[in-house]
C-alpha cells in the first residue's frame, strides 16, 4: 500500500463521474491507415465521460445510451461526432487533416519526436484507473511486464536494469528526485515525487530511450503535464493524510495547483506496523500553461519535503534512522512552430537537501541540479522528420559528515555534461523508423557517442518493433558516494503486440549488457551485468464488467568481476502479475490482484574479525556472490470502491487490503553484533488502507 492512493481511486471517483449509462463502445482510431494515438474521445454533453487512445489508436468508452453520440477530436484533424449505434456496429474510425490548420497539423501530430516508438503509453485517466497503480504514474510501471523492479517500490527498473539507472523525465527533462519515501522498507510512502493530477500521459521506453533524453541508458520514463484541463475542486482524507486540487480554465490557458500532506502515524498504530515509528511528507505544487498563435509554454514549480524514523535492526541495537529530505524542483518549456518546423526550449532547476542521523553518524547534503535544452525539429515531407539539438546537465553537491571513513573524501563534487544530438524519423506506409547519434562531453571524461535505431511496423492489430541501442550515462542521483557513476549499456529487443477489442497481447525477447558500479556494494568496483529476459503480457476483456490481465517476464542476470561469474539478485524463473477487476459504477468497483515470484538472492556473511582498537566486528561476506536466496514472494491485495452522489457533488468511498494472506515476503538480512546469528527482514505485512474523494460540482 502507499501514500500516492490518496490520489489514487481520487480519479476513480473522476471516471465515475456522469456514467449511469448501459453499454460499452469500443474501436480503433486511424489516419493514413495508421494508428492515432492521443486523440479525445468522449460524449456529447459529457466531458467527464471521455477516453484518450493509446499507442494502437484504441479507444474505449463506458456505459453509453444508444442515444448518445461521441465525440472525436485532435487538434489539426476534423473533429468527427458519431452516433453510439453507428459505433457498435463498426467501430473504426478515420480521422482526416483539417487543412485550414495544417501549420498546427505539423507541429501537433508530431509533438513528441519519438511518440511512435514506445513500449507502453499512459493517458492520465488508465493510470487512474489502473488497479494497481494507486493513481501514482510510476506505481503504474509496476503492473507491467516490462518492469523488473524486485521491491516494494515505485522507482521504476527497466527489464533488469541496475536500480537507479531508469531515468524518469517530465516534458523531456530529466527528475533528480523521482520517487519519495525511498527509505521506508515498504511501499507505503514510496510513490512518484509528482503529483498526478498534472500529468497528462506517461510514455514507457523499456530498450529504445529517445537519443534526444539526456542521461539515459537503461529505459526511460516520460511524463507530459497536461495540454488541457477541465475547472474542478477535490478533496481527498484518508488513514494516511489529505490531499486538495483545484484547476481553472481561461480562454487561452489554464491554471492547475495541490497541495497535500501525508502522516502515517494513523496508518502504522491502525495495522500494528513496526518498521516505522513515524513518516510525514508536505507536498504542493503549481502548473501555468499558454497556447498562442505560433507558440506555447509551460512553467511548473514544486516543493516537497519528507522526513521519517526507522527502526534500524542491524546489530540488535534497536537504533533509529532519522531522515529529513526537501526538494524543490521547477521547470520552464516553450515551444514555437510554423510551417512544419518546431523550436523547443527547456530549462529546470533543482535544489535537493538531505539531513540523516543515525547512532553517532550525522550527515548533512546539499545539491544543486542546471538543465538546460535546446532543438529544432522539421518535416521534409509526410514522410521525413528530422531533428538535431543540445542538451546539457550541470550539478554540484556538497556533503558533511562527522562519520570517517575510506569515502570520506568524497565530501563535495561539481558535474557537466553538454550533449549534442540529431535523429532522424522515417515515414512510408505502416513502417516507420528512428535512427539517432549523440555525443556526450562529461568532466573528467573522455568524449563517448551514443547510437539508436528503432524499426517498426504496425497496422489496426498488430505491431513490431525491432530496437538496438549503445548507449552511456551518468547517474546523478543516487546515493551520495556514487552520484557521477558512469553506466554503459548495450541492447536489443525485439517485441510484438497484439490489439482487438477485447484482447490485447504483448511478448518481448531482449539481450543487454551492462558497465558500472556495483551499486549496492561498491567496494567490488567494476562490473558487467549480463541479461536475457523474456516477458508475456494479456489484457482481457471477459464480460462488460469483468476484465482480467495477467503477465509474466523470464529474467537471467549475471554478474561478471574479479575473473569470475555470479547470478543477479534479480535472476528469476518466473514473475507473475495478474489482476482480476469488477467494474459496475451502479454498484461495487471491485479487483484482486497477485505478484507471485521466486525469493530474491543475496551475499551471506560466512564469519567476523574482531577489532578490539574499536570495539567492533567486521564482517567477511561468503565468495559466491549471491549464493544465498529468500522465501518465495506472494502478495494479493484487494480493492473495494463505490460511488455516491450528494447534493455538494460525487463522493467514492474506498477500501485496500494488501498482503491479504499476510505472507512473509523477506526484504533484507541483518545480524547480531558479532555475526553469529542472522534475521530477516520483511516487506510489509497485512495492512488496512481506508479513505474516501470528495469531487465538488
Amino acid at each position: 500500500m502507499n501514500n500516492s492512493l490518496y490520489i489514487s481511486l481520487l480519479t476513480l471517483l473522476i471516471i465515475g463521474h456522469g456514467q449511469s449509462f448501459s453499454s460499452d463502445v469500443h474501436g480503433t482510431i486511424i489516419s493514413n491507415k495508421e494508428p492515432m494515438a492521443g486523440v479525445l474521445v468522449y460524449v456529447v454533453n459529457n466531458k467527464d465521460n471521455f477516453y484518450v487512445s493509446d499507442s494502437l489508436g484504441t479507444y474505449t468508452i463506458r456505459d453509453v445510451e444508444d442515444n448518445d453520440s461521441i465525440v472525436f477530436s485532435f487538434l489539426g484533424f476534423k473533429e468527427l461526432i458519431i452516433p453510439v449505434l453507428d459505433l457498435k456496429q463498426n467501430g473504426k474510425v478515420i480521422m482526416t487533416e483539417d487543412t485550414k490548420s495544417l501549420d498546427e497539423v505539423f507541429i501537433f501530430r508530431n509533438k513528441e519526436f519519438s511518440s511512435d516508438f514506445p513500449m507502453k503509453s499512459y493517458s492520465q485517466l488508465e493510470i487512474y484507473a489502473s488497479p494497481t497503480s494507486q493513481a501514482d504514474p510510476l506505481n503504474a510501471i509496476l503492473s507491467t511486464a516490462v518492469s523488473t523492479n524486485i521491491n516494494e517500490s515505485a522507482k521504476p527498473s527497466l527489464r533488469g536494469s541496475s536500480m537507479g539507472f531508469t531515468m524518469v523525465y517530465l516534458n523531456e527533462v530529466p527528475i533528480f528526485y523521482p520517487t519519495k519515501g525511498n527509505l521506508v522498507n515498504n511501499s507505503i510512502a514510496s510513490t512518484s515525487s509528482m503529483n498526478t493530477s498534472f500529468i497528462g500521459t506517461e510514455s514507457i521506453y523499456a530498450s529504445n530511450s529517445p537519443i534526444e533524453f539526456e542521461n539515459s541508458a537503461s529505459g526511460s520514463v516520460d511524463m507530459q503535464l497536461n495540454k488541457e484541463i477541465s475547472d474542478k475542486k477535490t478533496l481527498f482524507l484518508s488513514t494516511v493524510g489529505t490531499n486538495a486540487s483545484v484547476s481553472k480554465n481561461f480562454k487561452s490557458s489554464f491554471l492547475e495547483t495541490y497541495l497535500s500532506y501525508t502522516d502515517l502515524y494513523p496508518f502504522v498504530k491502525m495495522n500494528n506496523i513496526k518498521d516505522i515509528n513515524h513518516y510525514r511528507s508536505y507536498d504542493t505544487g503549481i502548473h501555468f500553461n499558454r497556447t498562442l498563435k505560433n507558440s506555447k509554454y509551460s512553467l511548473y514549480a514544486s516543493y516537497m519535503c519528507e522526513n521519517g524514523d526507522y527502526p534500524m535492526l542491524f546489530y540488535k541495537n534497536n537504533s533509529s534512522y532519522l531522515n529529513m529530505t526537501s526538494f524543490v524542483n521547477s521547470i520552464a518549456n516553450y515551444e514555437y512552430y510554423h510551417e512544419g518546423i518546431k523550436l523547443k526550449a527547456d530549462f529546470s532547476f533543482s535544489h535537493l537537501k538531505s539531513k540523516v542521523k543515525h547512532n553517532n553518524i550525522n550527515m548533512d547534503e546539499l545539491c544543486n541540479y542546471l538543465y538546460g535544452a535546446i532543438s529544432y525539429s522539421q518535416l521534409v515531407n509526410e514522410n521525413i522528420q528530422y531533428r538535431f539539438g543540445l542538451n546539457s546537465i550541470f550539478s554540484t553537491f556538497k556533503t558533511t559528515s562527522d562519520y570517517a571513513n575510506s569515502w570520506n573524501s568524497a565530501d563535495k563534487g561539481t558535474m557537466g555534461q553538454i550533449t549534442p544530438y540529431t535523429s532522424i524519423k522515417l515515414l512510408l506506409g505502416n513502417y516507420s523508423a528512428l535512427l539517432g547519434v549523440k555525443c556526450c562531453f562529461a568532466r573528467n571524461s573522455k568524449p563517448v557517442f551514443n547510437t539508436n535505431l528503432s524499426l517498426k511496423y504496425t497496422n489496426s492489430n498488430h505491431k513490431v518493433l525491432l530496437s538496438a541501442a549503445s548507449l552511456n550515462m551518468y547517474n546523478y542521483y543516487e546515493s551520495t558516494f556514487l552520484r557521477f557513476s558512469k553506466m554503459s549499456c548495450r541492447q536489443l529487443c525485439l517485441e510484438y503486440d497484439y490489439n482487438k477489442s477485447w484482447l490485447k497481447g504483448h511478448c518481448a525477447i531482449y539481450l543487454k549488457d551492462e558497465k558500472g558500479i556495483k551499486r549496492m556494494a561498491p567496494m567490488i568496483g567494476g562490473y558487467k551485468k549480463y541479461i536475457y529476459g523474456i516477458e508475456t503480457s494479456f489484457d482481457i476483456q471477459l464480460t462488460r464488467n469483468l476484465s482480467w490481465t495477467i503477465s509474466n517476464f523470464y529474467l537471467n542476470t549475471n554478474y561478471s568481476f574479479c575473473g569470475k561469474t555470479f547470478k543477479g539478485e534479480d535472476n528469476l524463473k518466473y514473475f507473475i502479475k495478474t489482476v482480476l477487476s469488477y467494474e459496475n459504477l451502479k454498484l461495487w468497483n471491485i479487483s484482486l490482484s497477485l505478484w507471485n515470484r521466486p525469493g530474491t538472492y543475496y551475499t551471506p556473511v560466512d564469519k567476523a574479525t574482531y577489532n578490539a582498537e574499536y570495539d567492533y566486528y567486521t564482517p567477511i561476506y561468503a565468495d559466491d556472490i549471491n549464493s544465498a536466496q529468500f522465501n518465495k514472494y506472494l502478495n494479493v491485495c484487494m480493492n473495494i470502491s463505490k460511488a455516491v452522489d450528494f447534493s455538494f457533488g460525487k463522493t467514492m468511498f474506498f477500501l485496500n487490503i494488501t498482503n491479504l494472506f499476510n505472507c512473509d515476503n523477506n526484504s533484507a538480512i541483518y545480524y547480531n553484533t558479532d555475526y553469529s546469528k542472522s534475521y530477516k527482514m520483511n516487506y510489509m505485512s497485512r495492512a488496512i488502507f481506508l479513505g474516501v474523494i470528495v469531487h465538488f460540482k
